[in-house]
């Protein structure tokens, strides 16, 4: 159910109200700026980008339709333009082969407590764009393998192969990360 001030944003975007779009900016321009960053991984690229989608957002309000929350509206109109942009970006990428050797096997253990926030996003900034992409659909944005199969226009084994190898990736910074941090605590015991 959306809320009146919600109502009044709405309304007052589709008539090109300045106040209004300059709510909805300030409410909602840090979450679609944020998910432009998790998928581009660059912050030049991200703000050039959300200025794109957010422009697109106001000339297409006539297509919200009330069912949907606007911040969900909002979300997935701003993944989807996300990634046609990555698409048209690097149709055809290919991730080097040099990018896995530093994959190992590793456990299935994970410990991410302990572990600040910006140093587990930039771990996710890191990733190749492909596997960066798939990575924050299946596991940020809670995508279905089907939705993202559809999305990006990829085989189902493309999908879960990326999305396994994205993991591995993690899995081994995160190692490396308590190592360093564990030799950090031994050296000044």
């Amino acid at each position: 159910m959306l809320t009146e001030q919600e109502i009044e944003i709405i309304e007052g975007c589709r008539k090109g109200d300045t106040a209004c779009q300059k709510r909805l900016y300030d409410q909602y321009g840090p979450l679609i700026k944020g998910t432009c960053l998790r998928y581009t991984g660059d912050m030049t690229e991200a703000e050039d980008l959300f200025h794109d989608i957010f422009v697109h957002i106001l000339t297409h309000f006539d297509q919200y339709d009330h069912i949907t929350n606007l911040g969900g509206w909002l979300n997935r109109l701003t993944i989807n333009k996300v990634i046609d942009y990555m698409r048209h970006k690097s149709p055809n990428e290919a991730i080097p082969m040099s990018q896995f050797e530093q994959v190992q096997a590793v456990s299935h253990d994970h410990h991410y407590d302990g572990i600040p926030m910006e140093v587990l996003l930039g771990f996710i900034q890191q990733l190749p764009p492909k596997m960066r992409t798939v990575f924050n659909l299946a596991v940020i944005d809670e995508k279905e393998q089907n939705e993202i199969v559809e999305m990006l226009q990829e085989s189902c084994g493309n999908v879960r192969t990326t999305l396994s190898r994205a993991r591995a990736m993690l899995r081994t910074k995160i190692q490396k990360y308590w190592k360093n941090e564990e030799d950090n605590v031994k050296k000044y015991e």
